[in-house]
Order: structure tokens, then C-alpha cells, then sequence
């Protein structure tokens, strides 16, 4: 890798705060979980993602959720207390979220932690990363966060 060019993962070529994360297509935020995650990792990940809220700037969100199995219950538990410490935060911020399930039992696992978290910008699941992507392209053209005529 040339040593002059951008660190991938992050949009002004700064090391990205966490490889989990990369903003380098911004205003689209793409959260990719290599596998379930431990509570020490879960917590970074989630300070992280305030990290972005603090930013205070419009965006959404595709968060790969293929490679997670199903999320013991004291870290869905905390990802709601999460989202209702955030809620205002989120609600500002995340335009959408396109979420890649291939298992339904991780899609059962996020419908448990929706089912206590009020979350009001459009959320949809898809199988592949080809539906996901397309679907945040279109929902950061219709929220003006790129121009209509952008692909």
C-alpha cells in the first residue's frame, strides 16, 4: 500500500477510530461486525458510534450484520439502554439504516431490540450488499445528502 495514500476506513486519511467503522463514503456510515462481538468490544463499538453522533452531522447508515449470530441477551440489553441514552442524537443524525441479516435468527435478535427502542428514521433489512447499498444511495438522495442526480 503506498504509505502517501488515505488510510481506508476513514474520509480524511486519519487511521479510522475503530476498523469496524468507515466513513470513507460519507454521508453513508458503514459498520460491518466481523462475528459477535465481546461486551468489551460491544462498548467500544457503541462509543464509537457516539463518537459519530457528536459529529452532530446528517448521515446514513449500512450495518452488516452477516457474520453475527445471535446476541446474548445482557448485549441486546445494553444496545437498548444505548439507544435511549442517544435517542435524540440518533433521531438528528441517522437519515436511515440499511441492515444486512442473511440469519433469522440475528433478525430475530433485532427485532427484540426494536421492539423496546423508538426508532423513527426508516430502518430496512436486505439479504445481499447489493439491496443494502442501493436502498442507502437512494435514502441519502431523498434526505438531500447527496444530489439527486448523483449515483
Amino acid at each position: 500500500m503506498d504509505p502517501d495514500s488515505p488510510s481506508p476506513g476513514s474520509r480524511d486519511g486519519s487511521p479510522p477510530d475503530s476498523p469496524l467503522f468507515d466513513d470513507s463514503r460519507w454521508p453513508l456510515l458503514v459498520l460491518r461486525l466481523p462475528g459477535n462481538l465481546t461486551s468489551h468490544a460491544q462498548q467500544a463499538c457503541l462509543d464509537t458510534f457516539a463518537d459519530y453522533l457528536r459529529r452532530g452531522e446528517r448521515f446514513v447508515m449500512l450495518v452488516d450484520l452477516s457474520r453475527v449470530g445471535v446476541v446474548p441477551l445482557d448485549q441486546r440489553w445494553r444496545q437498548v439502554e444505548w439507544f435511549e441514552k442517544h435517542e435524540r442524537a440518533l433521531l438528528a443524525c441517522v437519515q436511515g439504516s440499511a441492515v444486512i441479516i442473511t440469519s433469522p435468527l440475528m433478525q430475530l435478535s433485532l427485532s427484540a431490540i426494536l421492539h423496546f427502542v423508538r426508532l423513527y428514521p426508516p430502518l430496512a433489512t436486505f439479504a445481499n450488499l447489493a439491496g443494502a447499498e442501493a436502498w442507502a444511495a437512494r435514502r441519502m438522495r431523498e434526505t438531500g445528502l447527496i444530489p439527486r442526480d448523483e449515483p
